[in-house]
């Protein structure tokens, strides 16, 4: 490759203190290269005012969906060598760095070492991979995943690359046709994935533990995660329950399968803080009571609040408490309700039909006696559900009791044999 390279990369200068996240339509400044490798004639920037098409690639080696996509960008680099620079972004040391470019055969693009994070502090990745195509003028033209780097995308971003219109750079980046992912491919039936980039990542992580791959490179990704960008990156209710709940499902497959034997102290397994997320350290108790439930007391039935929650748990957990996630959460008992991939965009369709599976096959009624059995969950939690009189208006709404009954409710009995297949098709 040949780059002319001068003395500043071509990113934000003004705007480096900024808190909010570069995005589409953004303009760029200047953000100083520290350190650069595997570059054919060192540089000290980013290719500026040469008229290509910039594209920016955040990574790192122990990411496998990163690893996976080199060998396209190379491809991609290679074929618009005269129109395109692709340059990487790392964050790791440049002693890991330089150990493995060693290990690589064909590796042609440069690595910017990253270690002040001075790219990774504008664009604030919330995953990787994550990449930006910027144009001569500027423009954050696109974020694409790394499915649409493709030659067609390119070259529709080529055709818009010295525009000075933001708002067609954008529209093109949202009509550039969108392959399926290589999970999507797998597993269309039962999972399609999220835009919003960090759901997307636990969809990944949890489609890994599922089917068995490796799955080291999630949990380090998840972990080198800076707390802003979870916190940037959930904006909604909807993004917070989707992305937490496909994280506690995967992880508790991780965890169970690394160590079944765990299952006999369940007390430990659930409220050690052993999943480490954006640098601090979680537990299974700590996602669901603290996150998704807001707050709330384990073994209260649902009625009290903790009195001084965390930090942290105050900054990541949802504005209201949804009854619907115990139908969602698998803790990896037979008892429990099924996996299923969840996503912002259709969750709360996803909830209604996860609560109505779930309850429609668990709960009993039996007209003669006037009593329903319910599961035990709905005894652990009944102030989540509203207390026996929500609980009986949901009964009835779900058809598993008639509209004019006032039954008694009794509770099953919660069978923990462990089970790790039991995933929704």
């Amino acid at each position: 490759m040949k780059f002319v390279f001068l003395a500043c990369s071509m990113l934000l200068c003004a705007l480096l203190q900024a808190q909010r996240p570069l995005g589409l339509n953004d303009l760029t400044g200047n953000v100083p290269v520290r350190k650069v490798l595997n570059a054919a004639t060192p540089f000290s920037m980013l290719p500026a005012g040469n008229d290509k098409l910039l594209i920016v690639d955040f990574f790192g080696t122990w990411c496998v969906p990163c690893r996976k996509a080199i060998p396209n960008l190379t491809a991609m680099q290679s074929r618009f060598e005269n129109e395109i620079s692709i340059v990487l972004v790392s964050i790791e040391t440049e002693a890991k760095l330089t150990e493995f470019l060693k290990k690589q055969s064909g590796f042609s693009l440069p690595v910017i070492v990253d270690q002040e994070q001075n790219f990774t502090k504008i664009f604030q990745p919330p995953s990787y991979p994550y990449t930006v195509v910027v144009a001569a003028n500027g423009t954050i033209l696109a974020i694409p995943s790394a499915e649409e780097m493709t030659a067609e995308n390119i070259t529709k971003w080529l055709a818009i690359k010295g525009e000075a219109k933001p708002a067609m750079a954008a529209g093109a980046s949202q009509e550039a046709a969108k392959p399926l992912t290589s999970i999507e491919k797998k597993n269309t039936s039962e999972m399609q994935s999220s835009n919003t980039p960090l759901v997307k990542l636990s969809q990944d992580f949890i489609y890994a533990a599922k089917t068995g791959d490796a799955t080291e490179g999630f949990v380090e990704q998840l972990n080198n995660i800076p707390l802003d960008s979870i916190k940037n990156g959930l904006k909604t209710d909807d993004e917070k329950k989707a992305f937490w709940i496909n994280l506690y499902n995967a992880y508790t497959q991780v965890l169970l399968k690394a160590n079944p034997d765990a299952y006999s102290k369940r007390s430990d397994f659930f409220g050690g803080r052993q999943i480490e997320i954006a640098g601090r350290s979680f537990s299974l108790d700590d996602i669901e009571h603290g996150i998704l439930r807001r707050s709330k007391l384990k073994w209260s039935l649902g009625y009290l609040n903790k009195l001084f929650p965390g930090k942290t748990e105050r900054a990541l957990r949802v504005d209201r408490l949804d009854y619907r996630l115990h139908f969602a959460l698998n803790c990896g008992a037979k008892s429990c309700p099924p996996i299923a991939f969840y996503k912002p965009e259709t969750i709360n369709q996803q909830l209604d039909l996860a609560t109505k599976a779930y309850l429609t096959s668990e709960a009993e009624y039996d007209a003669s006696t006037n009593i329903v059995r319910l599961p035990a969950l709905m005894s652990w939690f009944r102030g989540d559900f509203g207390g026996k009189k929500k609980t009986k208006r949901l009964l009835q709404q779900l058809s598993i009791i008639p509209a004019e009954a006032n039954p008694k409710f009794e509770f099953k009995k919660y069978d923990w044999t462990l089970y790790l297949k039991n995933y929704k098709s």
